[in-house]
């Protein structure tokens, strides 16, 4: 049996947020909006806003996978039958949110072909192959599944990060379509020195009395300042 080969869209610890409009099986219009986290050496994790339906987290590690939907983030696990699940009423499904975390494919990477440019998926619920027209910088791409294939134009390739990423994507299969770009990018590590946090001052914590404290005899006792007006209105 073939071993896994993962090949990754990065292989840096990178933070990735990616817009996506679409124009769904339905004929209707769909959105969503994306934060990718990707992790070399813990989880990854998406944090995926859905406009019309329930927004929740997809965590996976390739081994387990789980999601927390909404704001109490209730727990699901999954298994990989669950990875044919649509996002929202995105085109989109789990299952590419899976290989863009752990870049499933075998090795070598070819189904019926020699090419270098043949990559079969593994454990894909979804997909058999994804075909590229070159490497390292594909301008087209095509993922033959089951049922229909989905055809990709990326373009604006530009560095994020020290990593080569496409700005835009086109995405279109025969009874949907449309475009997927990256908003920003920057390393994972930006998350821990949030600009924002030095902004905030720690708050001073005073020393809190002893119950049986020793008093002191000598010098002046400082009495609060509330004490002394009360002191001056009680002798009046």
């Amino acid at each position: 049996m073939p071993k896994n080969c993962p090949h990754l869209l990065t292989n840096s610890s990178i933070v990735v947020n990616i817009e996506g409009r679409f124009v769904n099986e339905e004929k209707n219009r769909a959105s969503v909006s994306v934060e990718w986290r990707h992790h070399n050496e813990t989880l990854d994790t998406f944090f995926v806003n859905l406009y019309d339906g329930h927004s929740f987290a997809f965590i996976t590690s390739g081994s387990y996978r789980y999601m927390e939907i909404g704001d109490s983030k209730i727990k699901r696990q999954l298994g990989l039958h669950h990875l044919k699940e649509t996002i929202g009423k995105t085109p989109l499904r789990l299952d590419d949110l899976e290989l863009l975390a752990n870049g499933y494919f075998k090795c070598p990477d070819s189904t019926r072909s020699t090419s270098p440019n043949v990559f079969a998926t593994s454990n894909s619920m979804m997909w058999w192959s994804l075909v590229i027209d070159s490497l390292p910088k594909p301008g087209k791409a095509v993922m033959h599944g089951a049922s229909r294939s989905r055809y990709f134009a990326l373009s604006n390739w530009k560095s994020y990060a020290n990593e080569e990423l496409p700005t835009l994507v086109n995405v279109a299969s025969s009874n949907y379509g449309g475009n997927i770009w990256i908003r920003s990018a920057y390393p994972a590590q930006a998350l821990k020195t949030d600009p924002l946090l030095k902004s905030i001052k720690s708050k001073i914590l005073f020393p809190v009395p002893k119950l049986f404290g020793k008093i002191a005899m000598e010098g002046e006792r400082k009495i609060p300042l509330i004490l002394k007006l009360n002191k001056k209105l009680l002798g009046e």
